[in-house]
């Protein structure tokens, strides 16, 4: 299986992240979800899910920072549209990213349980997008937690890819 996403010199699009404006903009935080192109997903392939993390987030805040957690995309989508977190314009599940932590303490479901852009407050960040394709739904609710996702993925991991994208600071 492999994941594009596309960026800009290396980096991505300033309308996915810290430098986000208007619309694709919430709260002070980029609300817009970047486009994903998937490929060679495996035929008996169910569904797919994706995680979008922040590891060089921990020297900063003391953890991983979430930034979206999707499942229960069917496996037949090949492309997840630019915005499809906050539009809908494809089915899914969504879990809680960061934003909801205590140490953040945002509580809008529309900021929560939903895609929140990078925003690199001390040096350029990596930004891991996994994305899995699964053998079947996952019997999550919205507002999943990260523990959660991983747990009820287990065992049910056909293949996963990973792709880094840049957020500058």
């Amino acid at each position: 299986m492999k994941v594009k996403i596309e960026n800009q010199n290396g980096y991505l699009a300033d309308k996915y992240s810290k430098y986000a404006i208007g619309n694709n903009s919430y709260a002070g935080y980029p609300i817009t979800s970047f486009p994903i192109v998937i490929t060679e997903v495996p035929e008996q392939a169910v569904s797919l899910a994706l995680a979008l993390v922040d590891y060089d987030s921990v020297p900063v805040c003391g953890f991983t920072w979430i930034h979206w957690l999707a499942c229960n995309i069917s496996a037949k989508i090949s492309y997840i549209p630019e915005n499809a977190s906050q539009n809908e314009a494809i089915k899914m599940l969504q879990g809680q990213n960061s934003a909801a932590s205590k140490f953040i303490g945002a509580a809008d479901p529309k900021l929560i349980y939903r895609y929140i852009g990078p925003c690199p407050p001390d040096q350029d960040h990596d930004y891991h997008l996994t994305v899995y394709a699964l053998d079947k739904f996952l019997d999550l609710k919205e507002g999943f937690y990260l523990n959660e996702f991983y747990k009820a993925m287990t065992d049910h991991i056909l293949i996963k890819s990973e792709t880094i994208v840049k957020g500058k600071v």
